[in-house]
């Protein structure tokens, strides 16, 4: 038995084919780990929710990252990680992008090159610019709860910049992809909605993030399913506990 099946526990009855215990589609269950403080993790919980992809997720902890449980399921220790049935692969990227094109909806990647190309740039921003701060942020007021004042303006002070760009494009679109959701929406639904959790001033104090993100919370998924991907993010409790939500599609 690996890390996966330890964590991320396969229904006893269902065997490996949907939750019900039939083959939904042409779905195994996925099978993720990551932590409910991290961005990266939520942004494929996220994907599977909107592609309409069943997944147990199981949490880990840093001290996971080098063991070896870990390391032999997840190349060079990379969180978060995947499974399904034989595939195993790791890292938000290569996840998002394995469920986007292995799920039921349309791509969440647009055709057209102009816009996949500045989709991608908002993608690296949520990535790359801001996943130090927000985990620092997240730290300070949810998980050790120090709210060490240096730490929490420096975090702050880095991602306002980040933030007063999106809310500038938000009052232009509906959506940071343009007119229609794309996985830029996605990235950023998993980042903000860590942000309000930690620091809510700074998603409040902005109308068309905060407008937006309110959206996020009550839109369907992508693929038709009755299910809201958001729902499933993680709360201030959720956070202290380590817990994760799986994702159960109900109407197939």
């Amino acid at each position: 038995m690996d890390l996966f099946d330890q964590r991320a526990i396969a229904d006893d009855g269902a065997g490996e084919y949907g939750l019900s215990g039939d083959m939904k589609k042409t779905q195994y269950v996925l099978q993720l780990l990551g932590a409910p403080y991290c961005a990266e993790t939520l942004k494929c919980i996220l994907i599977a929710a909107e592609q309409g992809m069943e997944m147990n997720c199981g949490a880990i902890t840093m001290d996971d990252l080098t063991s070896d449980a870990f390391t032999s399921v997840a190349e060079f220790g990379m969180a978060p990680a995947l499974k399904e049935n034989d595939y195993f692969t790791t890292g938000s990227k290569a996840i998002t992008e394995y469920i986007n094109a292995r799920g039921l909806g349309f791509s969440l990647i647009p055709k057209n090159i102009t816009m996949a190309s500045e989709q991608e740039m908002w993608i690296d921003k949520s990535r790359a610019q801001s996943n130090t701060s927000v985990l620092t942020l997240v730290d300070e007021a949810i998980c050790s709860g120090t709210n060490d004042g240096a730490k929490v303006d420096a975090a702050k002070q880095a991602l306002n910049p980040l933030l007063d760009d999106l809310n500038e494009l938000l009052g232009k679109d509906k959506y940071i992809g343009g007119k229609n959701y794309t996985m830029a929406d996605l990235h950023w639904t998993a980042t903000c909605h860590l942000i309000h959790l930690a620091a809510p001033d700074m998603i409040d104090s902005r109308s068309n993030i905060k407008a937006w993100l309110n959206g996020m919370h009550t839109k369907k998924s992508n693929c038709g399913q009755s299910l809201i991907a958001a729902t499933l993010l993680p709360t201030v409790d959720d956070i202290k506990a380590n817990k994760l939500n799986n994702v159960v599609i109900d109407d197939f």
